[in-house]
């Protein structure tokens, strides 16, 4: 899929330009931001290019505008951008945040203010309930349609700058010029593009990064302290833990017991979804929901057949789409990242009892998809090799399905 990314001038009450807001948009439409993209992905992408492109070769010196969430604001990819330069947007996250990560969000707000960064609030943190944050910001961002002079001199008198976009025509620069102090608008300045990317090579390259460290990782402990450090991994974790896949009467709301709950194993395949689901939900979502599936119901086969392949089952069958999903050789893929030998030879083939049931599971998998005869004929058929009922394994076939959706939302 292609995006770009996009620079739109800012200018100040005299009409000089003052800067420039930087963001990812869809490249058939540069008003359009991509909402397959989470706004931590998007922060992560937009910081990674401009480290990349460099800041004078986007703003030719002038400060540079970027839009990040209360939880991405935590993102350290911050931390590679010349912070001295960077005026950071803050807006709301999609998904409603604690007040522990707003707590945590306005400490790493102070910590890139001492090393120089600015802040602009948009205007749905313009309330009393948000007074920390709006001490911290220099600016105040409002539309052309919500900016009244009652707003801009209240800010003003917190010795604060108004700044004021969408400025779309004449008639809306001449009812908002004498109020604000910044301005942006297509009647000043429309985006240009910065460049032109496949978002492919960034998620691929985070999704490479995390599989890899599955075998870093050498304890529970480990994974806490990983997952914990990160609001968006974190919030992903609680979400997993408290969905349809795991039966649970109470729903857990502590990192720290989360991972003991799920314990290793499940959390080094926390970790595969949430790396694959920021890569897949882009480009393959519909092969991603099948590996889902496929995973879920090898697990469920390896419990009857051979509880000891359980979680080596599960993994084959999370696996078995990664070449088409990312466009690479499977096994080369797989022991690029350092996946266990035994999930490696049961693509070639080495591992025959793997490979068998992962055959059994891609024939469920497709019959599933079709439904009617075909799906009763085959459970049927292999029910007794699975020393289960045909309803049962039915009712699981079906279950995987509301279990990947489930996954899907993580």
């Amino acid at each position: 899929m292609s995006f770009v990314i996009a620079k739109q001038p800012i200018f100040d009450r005299e009409g000089s330009l003052f800067g420039y807001e930087v963001y990812l948009r869809r490249s058939d439409s540069l008003d359009r931001y991509p909402e397959d993209v989470s706004y931590n992905k998007a922060t992560f992408i937009v910081a990674e290019l401009i480290g990349e492109i460099g800041i004078d070769r986007i703003s030719a010196g002038k400060p540079i505008f970027m839009n990040v969430t209360l939880d991405s604001v935590l993102n350290k990819v911050l931390d590679i951008l010349p912070l001295k330069r960077m005026v950071f947007q803050v807006m709301h996250a999609r998904a409603e945040i604690g007040q522990s990560i707003y707590q945590n969000a306005l400490r790493r707000i102070d910590e890139l203010k001492e090393k120089g960064s600015t802040f602009s609030i948009k205007e749905e943190f313009y309330s009393s309930k948000y007074v920390d944050l709006l001490n911290r910001a220099s600016i105040v961002e409002f539309s052309v349609s919500s900016v009244d002079e009652n707003k801009a001199s209240a800010v003003r008198r917190n010795g604060k700058k108004v700044m004021i976009t969408k400025v779309e025509t004449e008639d809306d620069y001449a009812k908002v010029k004498h109020m604000g102090d910044l301005f942006s608008g297509n009647l000043l300045g429309p985006p240009a593009v910065v460049k032109e990317f496949e978002i492919a090579p960034f998620l691929k390259s985070t999704l490479m990064r995390m599989i890899g460290a599955l075998n870093t990782a050498q304890s529970i402990k480990d994974f806490a302290q990983i997952i914990a450090s990160d609001v968006g991994m974190s919030a992903k974790l609680l979400r997993f833990v408290n969905s349809a896949y795991f039966a649970k009467r109470k729903d857990i709301k502590d990192i720290v017991q989360a991972c003991a709950y799920l314990g290793m194993e499940n959390l080094k395949r926390f970790t595969l979804l949430v790396a694959t689901n920021d890569y897949a939900a882009v480009e393959n979502p519909e092969l991603w929901k099948r590996s889902l599936v496929r995973a879920i119901i090898a697990e469920e086969i390896a419990k009857r057949v051979n509880p000891k392949l359980t979680n080596e089952a599960y993994l084959v069958g999370l696996f078995s789409l990664i070449d088409q999903i990312l466009g690479v050789d499977k096994v080369q893929f797989l022991r690029e990242v350092n996946v266990d030998r035994d999930i490696i030879d049961a693509f070639t083939g080495k591992n025959t009892e793997l490979l068998e049931i992962l055959q059994d599971v891609i024939r469920l998998e497709e019959a599933l998809q079709e439904g009617g005869d075909k799906l009763t004929d085959l459970v049927n058929t292999l029910s007794n090799k699975f020393r289960m009922q045909p309803f049962d394994l039915k009712n699981k076939l079906l279950e995987a399905q509301e279990k990947a959706e489930e996954m899907l939302k993580i």
